[in-house]
């Protein structure tokens, strides 16, 4: 009798426990799927938006490719000119692998973000608007920002598929199929590093009449720190130092490592914490200065 009495309660216990976790579970669901619901209809309106002025992001597109192709030609050149089947590491097959995925990735990374919006948006009075509607404003923006480098990965994508088609002999496959998801996700968070790092540089608008400068600055530095031009292990020791200290190595030359196989395991495992690291640091800035910002902004009456 007092064994049943005891399994009762336990039973009782389990059911209260099982209600109260079925209960949260279902809210959660409730409230994701609600979440999702406003910014894919976000994500679908810009889709929509961005493909009336396609022809632009096109042309956009093309700039990038074209230079990439010229990057590709000189190293061919250089190749041919030193007669050695190995620079800095890099067989010929693995430098125009490696050139043509950084092609691949600037169609999808570095691309001009939503920089010039957020401003407008901030200095026009354009975020008084969005303030009151029942979303974030900052995954408003993000959501925009994912739809556009979708639509120009995918605008991209079929003249670089034409060139690895046309240089087979000279394209290398991923090392191996777990080095190939994992380059997939380093790329993702590599272009959600690059919108926050930009954003940052946007909300500063709520104290600068133009962030235009700021990101520029930024956009050269890039140009040469993600190693989206050349690999950044052709640069003296010193400067490679320095590369290590700055995220900008995740958006091209980290993924491009892992997909080349030129990486160890523990350098994998190393290399994505310390992008998450870097991810979770400028989301913390970029809520800071978006809290502090929105106090100025509100103090103006806006």
């Amino acid at each position: 009798m007092d064994i049943d009495f005891k399994l009762g309660i336990f039973r009782s216990a389990l059911d209260r426990y099982y209600y109260f976790f079925a209960f949260v579970f279902e809210y959660l669901y409730e409230l994701f799927r609600n979440l999702m619901k406003k910014y894919l209809a976000v994500a679908k309106a810009t889709w929509q938006e961005y493909l009336t002025y396609r022809t632009n992001l096109f042309l956009e597109v093309i700039g990038g490719f074209v230079a990439q192709l010229v990057i590709i030609a000189v190293w061919f050149s250089i190749f041919r000119d030193l007669k050695t089947e190995i620079v800095a590491g890099y067989s010929l097959p693995e430098m125009i692998t490696y050139l043509l995925g950084a092609g691949i990735i600037n169609s999808f990374i570095l691309i001009a973000s939503q920089g010039d919006e957020i401003n407008d948006d901030i200095n026009r009075g354009k975020l008084s608007g969005f303030l009151v509607k029942p979303l974030s404003v900052p995954f408003y923006w993000l959501s925009r920002d994912l739809c556009r480098r979708a639509l120009t990965f995918i605008l991209g994508m079929g003249e670089y598929l034409v060139i690895i088609l046309i240089l087979s002999n000279y394209f290398i496959p991923p090392f191996s199929l777990a080095n190939f998801f994992m380059f997939c996700l380093a790329v993702l968070l590599g272009g959600i590093l690059h919108f926050f790092l930009f954003y940052i540089f946007s909300i500063i608008a709520f104290w600068m009449d133009q962030t235009w400068g700021p990101r520029f600055v930024i956009r050269v530095i890039m140009s040469i720190a993600t190693g989206s031009l050349i690999p950044l292990s052709l640069f003296p020791a010193n400067w490679q130092l320095v590369f290590n200290l700055l995220p900008f190595k995740f958006m091209a030359y980290f993924p491009l490592q892992i997909y080349l196989g030129k990486v160890s395991v523990s350098e994998i495992i190393l290399g994505f914490s310390a992008l998450l690291v870097w991810i979770s640091a400028l989301i913390g800035i970029s809520v800071w200065i978006w809290e502090k910002g929105l106090k100025k902004y509100s103090a103006y009456g806006n």
